[in-house]
């Protein structure tokens, strides 16, 4: 199957022996857009490599959301990996984006191919790395920037992906991101558009400076 294809290629799997215990185990799925792939507190029995698509991982308590990181083609959630090592129950959520294609693996072979096969190990211990790097970016934007400037270099960042002046999100939508409440998200948006900064239209944001500065 293509999919399994696009997965070596991208993992440089090699190993025959790796690719038949892979195409014997492994499955191909593809879930619909605000499906879970990961829910916190159940125990994981299928690690998630992303073949097509996008899946947002996140950290929630009560009625706010700490976004960790997103998972793209080909990669896996760490934090999945971690539980899928240790057999523990998963401390984060993870939902499709938009329709996105999956290869699962049995996680009771997730181990034991890292002791028996150095691609698979290369995979997961280059996993751990990266998203480690992303964690600790997370980290640093949460302890040591303000909200309004979260805000705005996410508007900033969000128009550079999309080519486009225009967010298309809603005010719910961007406190989960940012990690806060709607109110808060609506009151500085409210304060950027009195400085010019953007325009509030229905149910979209036009970011008008983006070179704005932010202390």
């Amino acid at each position: 199957m293509k999919e399994f294809d696009q997965l070596f290629k991208s993992l440089s799997i090699t190993e025959e022996n790796l690719k038949k215990d892979i195409l014997d185990n492994a499955i191909v799925q593809t879930v619909n857009k605000e499906s879970f792939i990961v829910e916190k507190g159940k125990y994981i029995k299928w690690l998630a490599i992303v073949i097509s698509g996008k899946v947002r991982v996140w950290q929630e308590n009560e009625d706010r959301q700490i976004l960790l990181y997103y998972v793209t083609p080909v990669q896996t959630c760490v934090l999945s990996l971690s539980a899928a090592f240790r057999d523990c129950l998963s401390l984060v959520q993870a939902k499709a984006e938009e329709e996105t294609t999956i290869i699962k693996i049995p996680v009771r072979y997730v181990k034991e191919w890292s002791f028996k096969y150095k691609s698979w190990n290369n995979f997961t211990t280059s996993s751990f790395i990266f998203s480690y790097q992303d964690l600790l970016h997370s980290f640093k934007n949460l302890a040591f920037n303000k909200i309004d400037k979260r805000l705005f270099e996410y508007l900033k960042l969000y128009t550079q992906k999309k080519n486009t002046n225009i967010i298309k999100l809603s005010h719910n939508e961007l406190s989960k991101e940012i990690g806060t409440t709607r109110e808060v998200i609506s009151k500085i948006l409210k304060q950027f558009e009195l400085s010019g900064i953007v325009k509030l239209k229905f149910k979209q944001i036009e970011l008008c400076k983006p070179d704005a500065y932010l202390e």
